[in-house]
């Protein structure tokens, strides 16, 4: 699977998932990403609200059904669509 968000693209291990999720982290505190979620509790609602409805995220968008199988590719599409999801 292709992402759009070309960083989406690098996360292939479990290193790459943390080296993106503290990429996130510095963005935010450097003032170049605005979360939407910014209280915890709202984060993680966001996270499970966005997995639980991404059905449509990758019929539109993606252009395939949800992999059966996550990767590390799709946990931190999770934690970036959760910055922004309401």
């Amino acid at each position: 699977m292709r992402w759009f968000d070309e960083d989406l693209n690098l996360v292939e291990s479990r290193e790459d998932l943390a080296r993106y999720l503290i990429g996130l982290a510095e963005q935010i505190r450097d003032g170049h990403l605005a979360p939407e979620n910014v209280v915890t509790s709202d984060f993680v609602d966001s996270a499970g609200r966005w997995t639980r409805s991404m059905e449509g995220f990758f019929e539109n968008v993606i252009g395939e059904p949800v992999p059966e199988t996550p990767d590390w590719a799709l946990i931190a599409a999770i934690f970036r669509a959760a910055l922004v999801y309401e």
